[in-house]
């Protein structure tokens, strides 16, 4: 029993799970070592240790937002002129294997594995007996989906997908180093993970946040599209938007509103949230990685009284993307009162104003105000902020959920049934289906009361009238529809996306061209908030960095296909596995 909690415990601080134990723990029983010897006498000890992987998924490292969004044409390291410095390297696409933050992803992912493993190997030490039960069919499912996803994203964003499998928990020297696998070694090892939870979990789960066989279903069919098989990847998707015993639906109408709120938590939209809480655990410290709270609130939120450092906030692009896309018309949703017995449209579309915080959304309460333009002046060039990370619609401040704005209990929404849509309409573009791929795009856009694409079908909606082929849809769907839709969702998401179409250069290279710029916004109530609304174009001074923003020009001269496609190994990997190289 010692020597294989030794051999575990070498593992656990190899891969970077503790900081240190000593030699004392070592010699002890440690009672929150999971151990195969203690839990695997019934089905409900074994469901106990099932619920450590999930625990496993609350690391805010693991997504790593934060990185991410600086990593992709998505996120601005706050002020333009004075930017946060550890999101810079990120930003301007200079960091390398020595950046601390992603080897803590790194080694998150791996923890998720390690503890699925532990459930794996217990599960097949059981009897048949056991083995015979339905119950142990759906933890087997689950243990695998997570280690089989933990692999997909490991083959998606690490080292070209040559990465370490790990199918077992080493309990030998020998075994702590392991070869890395080929990339096609890995896809096919998580393909059969994931395939078995398909086969083996129910479409529900009385507990909302356990994955299920429509979560195995959208996974499988993300990889399928990542590796360019259209048609194994729409019957996947296919599933998971068409089969009725998931539940899953699209949130329209006025319920559009519930997306990234606490009172839109495990919706009919959610495929798989990450669920944090702010009644559980509450005393842990602040990076304790298994706490039921997050920090992404005080990431994202705006500073002064709403207690927020806004280190990530949109980019220019993708803030003048979000006020300026076009209205339906026909929406009655999109009409507001004009103050003298009359109607107007809306200052900015719906989309826009359930995703981002801008200064002239005056339709929109935002931390107990009417208003966000009320609490917040948008100066200093950050001129936008995004809300889905942030309680903005229950507290007047960060710091009302716990006692410090680092702690958050709002769940981090993974993936949803939108992203289904979105990527079944890429995979009908790709096949030929273009009338088909623009229905499932206008049935996202219809949902904020946007224009619709195409010709007219003779429907009560606008249309922009255009004809679509495969070069051009594409492009909507590449530069609008999905970052637009999910922006800072899922797993690396972007950047991932950027890269498999192979623009990732010629992106930051298009938007270095761009040129935006900052006026004055009088507020409906008669304030005046300076420099806050972007616009597109030349400023009038372009030597006058408060108005003028320009971005992703050193983006655009740094990146290099070789070196950022794909993250390098982190440089405690090559260090501490032999076998890395």
């Amino acid at each position: 029993m010692k020597k294989k909690i030794y051999f575990i415990a070498g593992f656990v601080a190899i891969a970077g799970f503790f900081q240190s134990c000593s030699d004392s723990y070592l010699d002890e029983t440690n009672p929150n070592t999971i151990s195969s010897e203690t839990y695997w006498s019934n089905l409900s000890e074994s469901d106990a240790n099932l619920t450590s992987v999930y625990g496993a998924m609350l690391n805010n490292y693991l997504f790593s937002v934060d990185f991410e969004a600086w990593r992709s044409d998505l996120g601005f390291p706050k002020d333009r002129n004075l930017p946060y410095q550890l999101g810079v390297p990120w930003y301007t696409k200079s960091y390398n294997n020595n950046v601390k933050d992603y080897e803590k992803s790194w080694n998150a992912i791996y923890q998720v594995i390690f503890r699925a493993n532990q459930v794996i190997e217990g599960l097949n030490g059981m009897n048949d007996e056991l083995k015979s039960q339905k119950k142990w069919s759906e933890q087997m499912g689950q243990a695998r989906f997570f280690r089989g996803l933990m692999h997909f994203y490991l083959h998606s964003n690490y080292n070209q997908g040559k990465i370490i499998i790990r199918d077992t928990n080493p309990e030998k020297l020998e075994e702590f180093s392991k070869k890395l696998s080929t990339a096609a070694e890995v896809l096919t090892f998580f393909r059969d993970d994931l395939i078995y939870a398909y086969k083996n979990l129910p479409a529900k789960f009385d507990q909302k946040s356990r994955v299920t066989a429509g979560t195995a279903a959208m996974i499988l069919g993300k990889s399928y599209l990542y590796t360019k098989e259209y048609t194994e990847a729409k019957l996947y998707l296919n599933d998971v938007i068409n089969n009725p015993s998931y539940g899953y639906q699209l949130l329209e109408g006025e319920n559009v509103k519930m997306l990234f709120t606490e009172a839109g938590d495990f919706n009919t939209e959610s495929i798989l949230e990450i669920n944090y809480s702010s009644s559980h655990q509450t005393q842990e410290g602040t990076f304790d990685e298994e706490s039921f709270f997050n920090r992404f609130a005080r990431l994202f939120a705006p500073t002064g009284t709403i207690k927020g450092q806004a280190s990530i906030v949109p980019t220019a692009w993708l803030t003048y993307a979000y006020q300026s896309e076009e209205l339906d018309s026909q929406d009655t949703r999109n009409y507001v009162s004009n103050g003298t017995g009359g109607t107007k449209l809306r200052n900015v579309p719906l989309r826009a104003a359930q995703f981002v915080a801008l200064v002239n959304d005056e339709q929109s309460k935002y931390y107990n105000s009417d208003t966000a333009n009320e609490l917040v002046n948008f100066g200093r060039t950050t001129f936008s902020y995004f809300k889905k990370f942030t309680n903005h619609d229950i507290v007047s401040s960060e710091e009302d959920i716990l006692e410090t704005a680092w702690k958050s209990g709002k769940n981090l929404v993974v993936y949803r049934l939108a992203d289904a849509y979105l990527m079944q309409a890429e995979c009908l573009t790709k096949t030929g289906d273009i009338d088909g791929a623009v229905k499932l795009i206008n049935t996202i856009r219809k949902r904020w009361g946007l224009v619709l694409l195409g010709t007219s079908d003779g429907s009560a909606h606008d249309f922009n009238d255009e004809v679509y082929d495969e070069t051009t849809l594409m492009d909507q769907i590449m530069y609008v529809e999905r970052p637009l839709e999910l922006s800072c969702e899922g797993y690396a998401e972007r950047a991932i996306d950027l890269r498999r179409w192979g623009v990732s250069k010629k992106r930051y290279q298009d938007l270095a061209q761009l040129d935006f710029n900052l006026i004055d916004y009088t507020t409906d109530k008669g304030t005046k908030r300076a420099k806050s609304l972007l616009q597109q174009g030349l400023s009038a001074d372009p030597t006058d960095n408060s108005i003028t923003i320009k971005e992703f020009k050193e983006a655009a001269a740094n990146y290099n296909v070789g070196l950022n496609d794909y993250l390098p190994l982190p440089i405690s990997e090559v260090l501490y596995n032999q076998n890395s190289k």
